[in-house]
């Protein structure tokens, strides 16, 4: 069955769950970033993250000890650190709104990134489907950036920063890397990096909220196989302008769990946002099916030679 689906309409769907994923994960680091600091937070996560990956770890050992791109690697590393730390930071210190407009501003760089580094093509059509996502977004979210830190600010978009840069990369490492060689580098050195300013505002955590970081970490870790996966499938740029769609997981969130009922202009927003998810697929399918109908034309002339 999946066979038979094209390989852009497999990556947004899997696009799809990994945002959801992190949804809920974030929402989850939101709660605990009242009483535990964020490098713990990260730290956690990516323990948590190491030990499910433990098993293919030792099964892998000969091919993560040959990286064949060192440099990607780093960049990708660092670019995740920061769109991570910094964007905790961001989320736990700005309005929920003014933070996720910030995060979504990581598309349009992938964007900007992704046709020098990986000469992907980003058609005119490509930026109308970003801007009108980007469109749905600040209506649902409407952020009020007048009352926020300019430092929290430029927190966001250095994470969106960031973010672009690990998009970018794992486009380019998953075509010769296998994905135990992603997720596992990543784990690891980002796990280093937050352990030692962990220490600094160490917080032993109760049950409760050790049952909550271990949550994360489980999370985190199938998200980040499942998003990983779906940049195998497809552009880069067409990949993560699915991650519009997290906002919407947001509001049907913030409705059951915490009550909030969006206003006409956010369900306005909303259906703008289905709209530029929804196109990429629908483009895909059309094109798909125009390439079948040409090559049907074709063929009958072939027979009658």
């Amino acid at each position: 069955m999946l066979a038979n689906i094209p390989n852009t309409t497999k990556g947004v769907l899997l696009a799809l769950v990994s945002t959801a994923l992190f949804v809920v994960v974030g929402m989850i680091v939101r709660m605990l970033s009242d009483t535990i600091d964020t490098f713990q937070i990260l730290f956690f996560r990516q323990l948590i993250f190491i030990a499910v990956l433990m098993p293919a770890i030792a099964r892998n050992l000969d091919i993560l000890v040959k990286p064949k791109q060192i440099k990607l690697h780093t960049m990708r590393i660092i670019g995740a650190f920061t769109a991570l730390y910094l964007g905790f930071v961001t989320v736990s210190q700005l309005p929920f709104a003014d933070a996720q407009a910030l995060g979504f501003l990581q598309v349009l760089f992938v964007a900007l990134i992704s046709r020098s580094f990986l000469a992907e093509t980003v058609s005119p059509s490509r930026w109308f489907t970003i801007a009108v996502g980007f469109v749905g977004v600040i209506l649902i979210v409407q952020p009020s950036f007048y009352a926020a830190s300019f430092t929290y600010v430029i927190t966001g978009v250095i994470a969106a920063i960031g973010a672009a840069v690990a998009v970018i990369c794992v486009r380019k490492v998953a075509q010769t890397e296998p994905q135990i060689t992603l997720l596992t580098y990543q784990a690891v050195f980002i796990g280093l990096i937050a352990f030692i300013p962990s220490l600094n505002h160490w917080h032993w955590p109760t049950w409760q909220e050790l049952s909550l970081l271990i949550l994360v970490g489980l999370l985190s870790s199938v998200g980040q196989w499942v998003g990983v996966t779906a940049y195998k499938y497809g552009q880069a740029n067409i990949i993560a302008n699915v991650q519009y769609v997290s906002i919407i997981y947001s509001l049907i969130l913030g409705f059951l769990i915490f009550a909030e009922t969006p206003n006409l202009i956010a369900i306005t927003g909303t259906g703008v946002l289905i709209l530029s998810a929804a196109l990429p697929l629908l483009y895909q399918n059309w094109k798909t099916q125009y390439n079948e109908s040409q090559s049907n034309e074709k063929s009958p002339s072939k027979v009658s030679e």
